[in-house]
């Protein structure tokens, strides 16, 4: 009986140190920091790099970008006059987080991205 409770809390043991899957993939914080701290045209074309890169990796896995990077490379965009390319991932990201919508909606009024 002692043998069995052992092998149970053996098995319990390991089974916590079982790691969930994360629900997306990418985290392009360190590039987003240097980008914001430095602000200049290096730092942010790695941060836009770094973003492009969390699109590629995050359509390979089939998993959905985080919550807010569409939203931050239109930003990016918007900064270098791309308009049409920003309504683009504006829209990415209501589509892909439901509940940014009104937050999208307010940027596009905003920032005056046309339709």
């Amino acid at each position: 009986m002692k043998i069995c409770f052992g092998i149970l809390a053996i098995l319990f043991s390991l089974a916590a140190c079982a790691q969930p899957p994360y629900l997306y993939y990418g985290n392009s914080s360190h590039s987003y920091y240097k980008a914001v701290k430095w602000h200049d045209d290096k730092s942010v074309a790695q941060y836009k790099q770094s973003l492009e890169d969390v699109f590629a990796k995050s359509t390979e896995l089939g998993k959905p970008v985080p919550p807010g990077l569409y939203c931050d490379y239109a930003l990016l965009l918007l900064n270098e006059n791309k308009t049409v390319e920003a309504k683009q991932y504006f829209t990415k990201e209501m589509e892909t987080w439901s509940e940014s919508t009104p937050f999208i909606t307010f940027l596009i009024q905003r920032y005056k991205v046309g339709n």
